[in-house]
């Protein structure tokens, strides 16, 4: 997605050189920090990573010399007519002029390599393709993504002057960015171009329907960004075109029990596997590479700068909280079971680190409306705005709803909670109900933060767990609800289970 790529990039280098500290300089941490500032500029980090966006990126040149290649991919935006740039390694001059393209390149590396251009197709045909005056065959890749890519094997050379004349219709955009809730339908149709396949890697959608070049389906995602990959063909091209899009929730409220249902607090006794409050006290020492990084501290939390990190974490108020009955109710009456006892473990820990299962399921039966989870667990910056893990609740038909744990959305870290500063760190979701485990605090209502050192100023003495709200199908018989954790470095727990059932 070149021309989105681009605005990305322009707009980063702007942000840096007109509003950093030094003009025309490459920030390490951004003017719109809201923790630290700018800070630090013109580190390498900030330099290289631009020298590589641009010559890798926006020019797409990637020698190999080792295997005697160099590969050129242009990320130029679709409207550009023209480009260059010349650094000691290469030089390369772009110009349109209407349907013809010419590239002119010098490379100047120690090896002659075997030059091969990858252009993104502008036009459904291609009527000839010229390499230093003379006629050449050409192939497009295959699975392009996004666009037709034209293949052309250029071989060695001194110097290349390479022209392409495209010929037939502009091609076919559908790159819909949309909004949905689920079971909400989509709909997709072609005008020039003719549908071959659909890929669904992600299962966003259920019941599709195909009618000539046209399709629909039902959303079956739960919520997040999403993509569906429609298999294009038009004059000579074919490409997958990406239909990116995003679900969302759609507005909840709690039932209360004497006007919905009745609740039915499942009891995972048997399925508890540790005490919420060792999360940061293991070694978590398996899977990591065996080579120096930055990677974070055996004890699960903290950074490069401060590897002995740790929060608090006392789970006191909750189980005095407990009490006989061992059960809390969150202000809308809604009951969660936990032990109050603290011998006895109160949470299912799943993880990528081997100290814990990946997955783990708990059985079910009847049907439900919604399941009430209490959860708590861990999240890093590096898994900012990605799926952490999933809740899949299945049923006996053998269909699933999912429920997507994503940092910041809708996973939230034990040891303390988002900064939102409306700008630059924007959490985009309403803040969950927490519970508070040393005080027993219930709210979405906290000010009074602590410090952990290096790490955060947002931090809650004790840790806190998270509420969250599952809708289910209650037409269907649940079979089981299952707890996955997807990525690395992070520990995901189940503590409570409550289910919503109708009332007959």
């Amino acid at each position: 997605r070149s021309g989105a790529a681009y605005k990305l990039w322009r707009s980063t280098l702007i942000e840096s050189m007109y509003l950093g500290a030094s003009p025309a300089n490459f920030v390490q941490i951004s003017f719109y920090d809201a923790a630290r500032g700018e800070l630090y500029r013109d580190f390498g980090d900030g330099i290289g990573m631009a020298a590589r966006s641009l010559t890798e990126g926006l020019f797409g040149i990637n020698p190999d010399a080792l295997h005697n290649k160099l590969t050129i991919k242009p990320g130029f935006p679709a409207e550009w007519n023209y480009a260059s740039i010349k650094v000691p390694d290469i030089n390369l001059d772009f110009k349109r002029n209407g349907n013809t393209d010419t590239y002119t390149i010098i490379p100047a590396y120690t090896n002659k390599l075997n030059l091969q251009l990858q252009l993104n197709a502008i036009k459904d045909g291609i009527a000839s393709v010229k390499v230093n005056g003379k006629t050449v065959t050409w192939k497009l890749l295959q699975d392009a993504v996004e666009s037709p890519v034209l293949v052309i094997d250029c071989g060695m050379a001194d110097e290349y002057k390479i022209e392409v004349a495209w010929q037939g219709d502009v091609l076919e955009k559908q790159m819909m960015e949309k909004t949905y809730t689920a079971n909400e339908l989509l709909k997709f149709s072609l005008e020039k171009g003719k549908l071959l396949s659909i890929k669904d890697p992600e299962n966003a959608l259920r019941k599709v329907v195909i009618v000539g070049d046209d399709f629909n389906g039902t959303i079956n995602a739960g919520e997040g960004n999403k993509t569906v990959f429609v298999q294009v063909k038009q004059g000579d091209c074919s490409w997958w075109q990406p239909i990116c899009f995003k679900v969302i929730a759609t507005k909840k409220m709690l039932i209360k029990a004497d006007e919905k249902g009745s609740y039915d607090k499942i009891d995972l006794t048997t399925y508890f596997n540790d005490k919420v409050t060792n999360i940061f006290k293991n070694k978590y020492l398996s899977p990591r590479p065996a080579t120096t990084t930055l990677q974070l501290p055996t004890q699960g939390i903290g950074n490069w700068c401060y590897p002995t990190v740790t929060a608090n974490i006392d789970d006191e108020g909750l189980r005095k909280l407990a009490g006989k009955n061992n059960e809390i109710k969150l202000p809308n009456r809604v009951p969660f079971a936990t032990p109050t006892d603290a011998d006895n473990n109160n949470i299912i820990y799943t993880s990528q680190w081997d100290n814990y299962p990946k997955e783990a399921a708990v059985k079910l039966n009847g049907s439900a409306s919604h399941a009430y989870l209490l959860m708590a667990g861990s999240t890093n910056p590096m898994q900012s705005r990605i799926i952490n893990g999933l809740i899949i609740a299945r049923y006996k038909d053998g269909s699933a709803d999912t429920l997507a744990l994503i940092n910041p959305d809708t996973w939230w870290p034990i040891e303390q909670d988002y900064m939102d500063d409306g700008f630059a760190f924007t959490v985009g979701a309403v803040k969950p109900l927490r519970v508070h485990l040393k005080t027993g605090l219930i709210t979405n209502y906290f000010n009074h933060y602590t410090s952990i050192k290096g790490y955060s100023n947002r931090a809650i003495d004790g840790g806190a767990a998270t509420v969250l709200d599952m809708p289910l199908q209650v037409s269907k018989i649940l079979d089981s609800l299952t707890l996955q954790t997807l990525t690395n470095d992070v520990v995901i727990g189940l503590m409570s289970v409550t289910l919503v059932r109708p009332n007959h």
